[in-house]
């Protein structure tokens, strides 16, 4: 069982993907023997995502999403906590645009990615990133979407 909690910062929840949705999106990628996931998405503006990045990341500048992995998550009869997402609206819809997407393929794509870093991976360097775009791309695939880093132009 997936438990997905959605906070939302923002007064324009319009574009947003529903809830059942989302948490088919991430059943795909989440490791079956975990019996309970338990995962904040927190949908904020451009102003606060910059201020989080720099908060956290050191980073002066917007983004789509932060992971918030659970530092030494605790297993309570199977739960596990996996963490937090905070995602930006504003620049998924930018981006969306950008790259000639449909503004729920680039949703699935960053709830996909940052999932994958709730699940420690990291693209730090060029092995690891590769490794990650292409748990990215298979998954896309199979949720019926395209290759997420192919764009057309």
């Amino acid at each position: 069982m997936i438990k997905i909690n959605i906070q939302y910062f923002i007064k324009d929840k319009k574009n947003i993907p529903k809830k059942k949705i989302i948490k088919k999106w991430i059943k795909k990628i989440i490791n079956k023997s975990i019996k309970k996931t338990i995962i904040t998405l927190i949908i904020v503006s451009k102003n606060k995502i910059k201020k989080l990045n720099y908060l956290y990341k050191k980073k002066n500048k917007k983004t789509n999403i932060l992971s918030f992995t659970i530092i030494d998550p605790k297993k309570n009869n199977n739960t596990f906590l996996m963490g937090d997402l905070v995602i930006c609206k504003n620049v998924i819809e930018k981006e969306s645009q950008k790259y000639h997407k449909k503004i729920s393929e680039r949703w699935a794509h960053i709830i996909i990615h940052g999932v994958l870093h709730l699940m420690g991976y990291i693209h730090n360097n060029l092995s690891s990133q590769k490794k990650m775009e292409k748990l990215e791309i298979k998954n896309m695939i199979s949720l019926g979407f395209k290759n997420p880093y192919f764009y057309n132009k």
